[in-house]
């Protein structure tokens, strides 16, 4: 059991992130697992599970955010129990010393009661290190055996994890291999992690597809300066100067120190690198803030001379994160500009337009989840055309359910729909519209039917045969008619597509039936190089939708 001190920083600490949760309105992304809670699943879209567990924990019988934040709370109450740990039970001012290092960091304070999957993952990384740094004293299969559940622990929590693994095992590496409890934990972390495998496999690996491809644009220098200033925020620029003396006036003492030592520096150039490749985010180096207040503690135990100078940083850190929170908590009315994360009032004013209809909305699965969260269950959808990523919503099939149903459409704002209304969001003008005998496409596959070349030419024709097969009629010449498009994907990003000469039939039967034939005309403003060919249906006066056919390949000419 904690002692009493210790046990009463966690407490404080525990109905902070309590009130905040509840008060605190919500990022659009814990709407959107607010939404995985509701279909608990051993993998997502986006993310591994742990992020829906929590949530789930107090989803179905607490109000509002507080219900949907609670298992974060709860973890991050957890980390502290962890982190008081790792640093070996400071006491005394070390414990004022330590607490005040942790609370600066600006990271936990953040998933201290957002529910995103940072938080799991910090969690998730001190149980790691607390196990490693066991492992490395007594290598033995027992304790290898709890050192990869830690492993499966940060892969269900994000899959930053195998970073962290990689990095923390690298210096490491020719002992390790050596320990049959090492080959055990690698062994029992990979066996508890093959359900989410195994979920990916059934799925044809729709997270591995994501994150492990469409992320080569051109290098621009602004990535990598915006990572670097990241880096300063997200770490306090106060406490910089402290956390360079560890790195250059101490040293490790220990294996498990030398592996801290790599795993931060291996991380930092990690996604430095990633910056050649497109933007990053803040919070993907998140899980540095363990091993660097880790290593920054056992510096000031050894130079004790630095802890007034930290002591002072920490305490202006912590000032200027809990007046943040509390702009946070305070009510709109009360302040200067426009309060963050504000949803509800777009939400209600949505809902007194359309009443009990679905909402069916072009592109935002942010905008879908919020305004399920915050309507109170009305239900709202997404749908995903070549201009936008994919998410969840395009595994879930519910959907469905819709086709045929008197609908209200939410688009873009340069939907040219006649008939729709303006509507604005919290920071986003869309287009609103009552569509009645609304038909969903999903799940109809496009196939080409005749050869196709392998070199076209701007401006030429190609000839052309399409067949479809749906799983449900469809009928094309709705209130929101569907048109056909030929999509053409270029390797850094760039496309163009552009709809196919109008379709004969008004009604497309469930089967297999042709859908074109005729010419594909390839527009004259087209860049030469090699381009992925495919075809989709699209809502009139939108882009086509995503993934409803196979690519292929075509060179285009620069004749």
């Amino acid at each position: 059991m904690l002692p009493l001190r210790p046990l009463f920083l966690l407490l404080a600490w525990l109905l902070l992130n309590l009130l905040q949760a509840a008060l605190t309105p919500l990022d659009p992304d814990e709407t959107y697992y607010w939404m995985y809670a509701g279909q608990l699943d051993w993998g997502y879209f986006d993310h591994p599970p742990a992020v829906a567990l929590l949530i789930a924990l107090g989803r179905d019988w607490l109000p509002g955010s507080l219900g949907l934040r609670l298992g974060h709370v709860l973890c991050s109450s957890g980390l502290l129990v962890a982190m008081y740990f790792l640093l070996n039970r400071p006491a005394g001012r070390w414990l004022v010393l330590a607490t005040s290092l942790l609370l600066a960091q600006p990271m936990l304070q953040v998933y201290g009661f957002i529910a995103t999957p940072d938080g799991p993952l910090l969690l998730a990384t001190a149980l790691y290190l607390l196990a490693y740094r066991r492992f490395l004293r007594q290598p033995t299969v027992a304790v290898g055996c709890v050192w990869g559940l830690t492993m499966a622990l940060l892969l269900y929590s994000k899959y930053h994890g195998v970073v962290l693994i990689f990095f923390s095992v690298l210096p490491q590496l020719a002992y390790l291999l050596r320990q049959p409890g090492a080959w055990v934990a690698a062994g029992s972390g990979l066996l508890l992690f093959l359900p989410h495998l195994y979920w990916q496999y059934s799925n044809d690996y729709p997270s591995f597809r994501y994150h492990l491809s469409g992320r080569d644009d051109p290098y621009q220098l602004k990535y990598t300066l915006q990572y670097l200033g990241n880096q300063l925020l997200i770490f306090s620029p106060f406490l910089l100067y402290y956390y360079v003396r560890t790195f250059t006036h101490d040293r490790a003492h220990d294996r498990f120190e030398r592996a801290c030592r790599w795993l931060v520096a291996g991380v930092l150039l990690f996604f430095l690198y990633t910056t050649t490749k497109g933007g990053t985010e803040a919070q993907w180096t998140a899980l540095l803030s363990i091993p660097l207040v880790y290593l920054t503690y056992r510096a000031l135990r050894r130079y004790p001379a630095w802890a007034p100078g930290l002591r002072r940083m920490a305490y202006l850190t912590i000032g200027l994160l809990l007046v943040a929170r509390l702009l946070l908590l305070l009510p709109r009315e009360w302040l200067p500009f426009e309060k963050p994360f504000d949803h509800a009032p777009w939400v209600r004013q949505l809902a007194e337009r359309v009443g009990d209809r679905p909402v069916m909305i072009e592109n935002s699965y942010r905008l879908a989840s919020l305004y399920s969260f915050y309507s109170g269950g009305q239900p709202a959808w997404t749908f995903t055309d070549v201009e936008y990523r994919p998410s969840q919503y395009d595994l879930w099939q519910q959907d469905t359910i819709w086709q045929g149903q008197s609908v209200y459409v939410l688009g873009q704002v340069n939907w040219t729909a006649a008939g729709s209304s303006p509507f604005r969001t919290q920071k986003r003008d869309m287009r609103l519209k009552r569509v009645e005998n609304f038909q969903v496409p999903k799940g109809t596959e496009l196939a080409v039917t005749s050869p196709l070349p392998e070199r076209a030419s701007p401006g030429k024709d190609i000839p052309l045969r399409l067949e479809a097969t749906a799983p449900r009629n469809l009928y094309l010449r709705g209130p929101l008619p569907l048109d056909l498009y030929a999509i053409l994907q270029y390797p850094d990003g760039r496309q163009a597509f552009w709809r196919l000469q109008p379709l004969e039939d008004s009604l497309l039967s469930a089967g297999t039936a042709e859908v074109y034939r005729g010419k594909l005309h390839l527009p004259e403003d087209l860049s030469p190089g090699v381009v992925e060919l495919s075809f989709g249906l699209g809502y009139r006066g939108m882009p086509p939708l995503r993934g409803q056919s196979s690519t292929y390949p075509l060179r285009i000419s620069g004749e």
